[in-house]
């Protein structure tokens, strides 16, 4: 390791453990006070055995092992933000076992406990988050550059360069590239390469080697190149190309000690779907809540208008194409179901969709209902119990996918559906195809930045009412 790069995790070190400290000292002043610190002099005074001393000083010392044993000294350059705080929190876990034992015996107390895991947490991820934020402005001025050599054929080596090149915060420097060709298994060439490698790790300090290269072509070199950076203490990353993939995501996953690589077309699992879940639980929760009176009085009305159930529950397709009983506010005269073959002549909508503007099943009350998009209401229950979500492509009916016949309409399913949408505010237009691409672009540019933006300009729409039916 670089002197300059052994003296940075030194000083992240004791950044961690001046953390911990602090955490700590906060968690007994939220113990001995209740529930709010009201004088840090007093606890400042307290008195200390050399007992709680000695205890305070070896639980310090055993986080420094704790973070150091679950990896959160290595590099997260190329790792996503939610891999780090996943770290974090199972650290986190650990070092509350003893404090939680110690509850079990009596000797502190449960708001002991949960202050200094809050406080251990977020203080460690909000210092981790920012002292990563400096590490990149710092890389982006040519300082704390890892050393890399790529090796790879022509193509891919090249297209591994200069996407490290191009993302600069980074902080990779690419010494060399050892091109590999396209040899057939050539034994000769194969040790040409490795001696290549080898002669470059002993020449200079390489922090990390990337062997890129479509995965059916990396076995030859793979376990030779693995042998070798590990008797260099050489970090090796393999960028293998599996295949094209023009919409999908690749997360690598571990499977009993076995890398397992994961493609998927929807978002990747990671804290902002947490965090999206936990909005629209509490969205959904609070909306129940709020909007119960207006249930009530939406539920009279659809009696005293016409015969029939208040709600309508349809079969839906939601995410990887599971059904699901969405609801609805009934805005059709009973049976409407029953007679849609014999109106799908008057079908107003491009592609497998349904939509009539004048459709003669709607009944009075229904036509305001679906205006202001009232009728929607009710699936705030969907979402509530996970089938759903605020955001997301609209859930289609099963008829409607069953004539879906172009194969990437169909990524529409790697998602959750949701309330409203891109296609909801834009324009509502029966138009399948601009209304696919509503959906694609949403899901290939999910954020919860994009989230809360539709989520703004949905009541404007609905007040409109531009394209309901």
């Amino acid at each position: 390791m670089a002197p300059r790069r052994k003296a940075l995790i030194t000083i992240l070190k004791l950044t961690d453990l001046a953390v911990v400290t602090a955490a700590l000292v906060t968690a007994v002043a939220f113990a001995t006070d209740g529930a709010r610190i009201l004088d840090w002099q007093a606890i400042l005074e307290m008195r200390l055995s050399l007992g709680n001393v000695l205890v305070f000083a070896m639980y310090i010392v055993a986080w420094h092992f704790i973070l150091k044993v679950r990896g959160l000294y290595k590099s997260y350059r190329l790792s996503p933000a939610s891999r780090e705080l996943r770290d974090i929190g199972i650290a986190v876990l650990i070092g509350a076992a003893p404090v939680a034992l110690a509850v079990l015996l009596g000797s502190l107390s449960e708001r002991f406990l949960v202050a200094l895991a809050l406080c251990i947490f977020v203080g460690l991820a909000v210092e981790r988050r920012c002292l990563r934020a400096v590490a990149r402005r710092v890389r982006g001025f040519g300082r704390n550059l890892l050393d890399v050599v790529i090796v790879g054929d022509e193509t891919c080596a090249l297209d591994a360069a200069v996407r490290l090149v191009q993302r600069e915060g980074l902080g990779y420097r690419v010494i060399e590239i050892v091109g590999v060709g396209p040899f057939d298994s050539d034994p000769q060439t194969q040790q040409g390469v490795l001696a290549t490698v080898e002669q470059i790790l002993e020449r200079q300090p390489i922090d990390e080697v990337f062997l890129a290269i479509p995965l059916d072509r990396t076995q030859p070199l793979l376990q030779p190149l693995i042998t070798m950076c590990e008797e260099q203490g050489t970090t090796l990353r393999l960028v293998a190309s599996l295949a094209v993939l023009d919409w999908s995501r690749a997360a690598v996953d571990s499977l009993a000690g076995q890398p397992v690589l994961t493609i998927s077309s929807g978002p990747p699992d990671s804290l902002r779907l947490v965090v999206k879940r936990t909005i629209d639980l509490a969205i959904s929760a609070v909306g129940l809540a709020l909007f119960m009176p207006l249930f009530v009085f939406i539920a009279i009305a659809i009696k005293l208008d016409s015969q029939g159930p208040v709600l309508f529950a349809q079969d839906r397709v939601g995410l990887n194409r599971r059904r699901f009983k969405a609801l609805k506010f009934r805005t059709m005269i009973q049976g409407a179901d029953l007679m849609q073959p014999d109106l799908e002549s008057l079908n107003e909508a491009e592609g497998p969709v349904f939509k009539i503007q004048d459709d003669p099943r709607i009944t009075r009350l229904g036509r305001a209902l679906r205006r202001l998009s009232l009728d929607e209401l009710p699936q705030l229950f969907n979402v509530l119990v996970g089938d759903m979500s605020l955001v997301g492509p609209r859930p289609l009916p099963v008829r409607d996918v069953s004539r879906i016949d172009v194969r990437w309409h169909k990524r529409r399913f790697s998602v959750k559906p949701g309330i409203t949408c891109l296609w909801q505010i834009n324009s509502r237009e029966p138009k399948f195809e601009e209304w696919i691409r509503s959906d694609m672009e949403y899901i290939d540019n999910w954020s919860l930045s994009l989230d809360m933006k539709i989520l703004a300009k949905t009541l404007p729409a609905v007040i409109s009412g531009q394209g309901a039916h």
